[in-house]
């Protein structure tokens, strides 16, 4: 059956107009700078999260013991089939364990990523390539290529950072091989990669696994090994390139007083084992001569709060505004606190429970927070001034679909009520307010806006909306901001009801189509004495008519195909002849449900959706 073209759509629109007054709190008032949004759990020793730049907005999430995991965007978890697992070939435990990825520059169509770990039986660091399988974007293929292999004397302090850097080397970031206080001097040995940082090249023709860089500060001739971009080391476990300057920030874990973050640069020398940050250890052989080395940007002592070992983090540059952009984020393993540096100070921005393993940043530069124990979670904004978008046809959040229709709840959005005036395209600013739309590749649209009131606007996702999280920012006329989160995802079916709640009676037609295909609209809903809704019932008449549920919804015009979408009324498969966008009113989509007979006398019964795999919210109708 083809979709239907009407004219009664009243009912729709008093749903999408008519302010919801209770049911959905405000959010409440911060209660620190930022807050984290859980993004994954139930993994196991997650030590990494990372993208790959290929525009997918995948989160790739590197496990301790040899397995890396890939979530699509708006997922709540990763796929259960690993994106890669090398658990035969990783020593994992304590230090040891899969501990870097690196996907190469040209991913998208080299396929080419890079993973670091400690290798059964002996603990020697691994740097080794492996590709993408050709069939299957989330599936890399088994075949190894080792890259380079550095000999560990001890089980601690293997660094295990690897990332490109904007010259598009390879960097890796290796400790001082472990034990305490360096006890070959190795970060100062320049013949030796423990305690470093090293910049290699592997965009090789193939005859070895790299080369180095000329410029490399003991590149050739020159004593020292060609590997080395930086000395002076003792465990830089994670380390990051600001997106927008290039500069390497690494996090360096102290030895039992001091932790440090360095900005790492070409020829640098950052003082351990003689210098633990700026304080002398004494250890010698050289001479606590501060001149002869790069001092921290930053460092903090072990006497606060069970401060023990730093964890480097990233400068923000999202579009989210979770947090100051160019302000850097790192944190402290043992305490768990999240600090920024911002300014010239460091100021904590929340102490946490959690174990923190690593920060990551997605395609879009938000940032995000592993715990040792299992979780990943997303810092974002704890302004006071936020708002909470959701389906305006179901009331869940925060995933949305491009197109679909959406409300924002919070304070102080308008001075007024304002709905759009009919017949007319929808505006971008009603009663002084606007809704802008930031997605996963930064791209800012104002939305196509319904109704505003102080505390709601019912706007419309703009069309173009890439996948993935992003952020609506709420503007009202004297320029005050509030902002909410979002996933933006394929998919998000939603029902409208006519309390406009996103329960209760469905906001439907019935269609009948009676013998010789003449078809006549009826109402499913009426309004009593008392101004309320009832149902009026379904009468699905002779063998000869059939009867079609027309549902309102919002959410699924974007679904995969007709086979992906199932429907239940009272329990019974009822087959969907149609679920689409409908014409009549930007943002809605309709489906046809053709009801079977075997709900005669049943009286109310819930309606059930499902589209590519989501289902949307239960709705009821009355069948006589």
């Amino acid at each position: 059956m083809n979709k239907f073209r009407f004219g009664f759509l009243c009912v729709l629109m008093f749903v999408l107009v008519f302010p919801r007054l209770a049911g959905l709190s405000d959010t409440a008032s911060a209660q620190a700078a930022i807050q984290l949004i859980p993004v994954a759990s139930g993994l196991s020793s997650p030590l990494y999260v990372t993208g790959a730049r290929d525009g997918s907005n995948r989160l790739f999430i590197v496990e301790q013991p040899g397995i890396i995991k890939v979530m699509q965007p708006g997922a709540t978890a990763p796929a259960p089939t690993p994106f890669l697992n090398v658990t035969s070939k990783v020593l994992a435990g304590g230090e040891r364990g899969l501990l870097g990825l690196a996907f190469h520059p040209q991913y998208t169509t080299n396929g080419r990523f890079f993973v670091n770990y400690t290798r059964r039986p002996d603990g020697a660091t691994v740097v080794s390539e492996f590709k993408v399988s050709a069939g299957d974007p989330n599936v890399a293929e088994t075949e190894e290529k080792i890259i380079i292999t550095i000999a560990q004397p001890f089980a601690n302090h293997n660094g295990g950072w690897i990332e490109f850097g904007p010259d598009g080397f390879l960097y890796i970031g290796m400790g001082d091989g472990g034990s305490a206080n360096d006890p070959g001097n190795r970060a100062q040995n320049i013949e030796e990669l423990l305690g470093k940082m090293l910049r290699i090249d592997v965009n090789t023709d193939g005859t070895v696994p790299y080369t180095s860089p000329a410029t490399n500060p003991f590149f050739g001739p020159t004593p020292g090994r060609d590997e080395i971009y930086a000395t002076g080391l003792r465990n830089p476990f994670r380390c990051s390139f600001d997106r927008a300057t290039g500069s390497l920030y690494a996090g360096d874990v102290g030895q039992n007083i001091i932790e440090e973050i360095d900005i790492v640069t070409l020829g640098g020398n950052y003082g351990w084992r003689v210098f633990e940050g700026t304080r002398c250890t004494g250890l010698g052989p050289a001479p606590c001569t501060a001149s002869n080395y790069v001092a921290p940007l930053v460092e903090y002592d072990h006497f606060t709060n069970g401060r023990c070992s730093v964890t480097g983090g990233y400068v923000y540059r999202g579009t989210r505004n979770s947090l100051p952009v160019g302000g850097y984020v790192f944190g402290d393993f043992c305490s768990g606190e999240i600090f920024l540096w911002n300014g010239g100070s460091m100021s904590l921005l929340l102490d946490t429970n959690l174990q923190i393993a690593s920060f990551g940043e997605d395609e879009a530069g938000e940032i995000y927070v592993v715990g040792l124990g299992g979780a990943i979670h997303r810092i974002a904004s704890s302004s006071s001034s936020v708002a909470t978008p959701v389906s305006a046809a179901s009331y869940r959040g925060s995933q949305l679909a491009p197109e679909s229709i959406a409300a924002g709840f919070g304070q102080n959005f308008a001075t007024s009520t304002q709905n759009a005036a009919e017949n007319q395209p929808l505006p971008t600013t009603l009663a002084g307010a606007s809704v802008r739309v930031t997605d996963s590749m930064g791209t800012a649209r104002l939305a196509p806006l319904f109704f505003v009131s102080p505390t709601q606007v019912n706007f419309q996702i703009p069309q173009g909306a890439a996948l993935g999280p992003g952020a609506i920012a709420f503007t009202n006329t004297n320029g005050a901001n509030s902002r909410g989160d979002v996933d933006i995802v394929s998919v998000a079916p939603g029902l409208f009801t006519v309390n406009a709640n996103g329960s209760g009676l469905a906001a439907a037609l019935a269609l009948r189509v009676k013998a010789g295909n003449s078809q006549v609209f009826e109402p499913i809903v009426r309004l009593d004495s008392q101004n309320q809704f009832v149902p009026i019932p379904i009468d699905l008449g002779p063998t000869t008519d059939q009867v079609f549920l027309v549902a309102f919804g919002t959410g699924f015009r974007f679904l995969s195909s007709l086979s992906a979408v199932s429907a239940t009324i009272g329990g019974t498969p009822a087959q969907v002849s149609f679920a689409g966008a409908q014409p009549g009113l930007v943002g809605l989509d309709q489906a046809n449900i053709l009801l079977p007979r075997s709900l005669i006398g049943r009286g109310e019964v819930d309606v059930v959706l499902t589209v590519d795999g989501q289902t949307a919210n239960t709705v009821s109708v009355s069948v006589k």
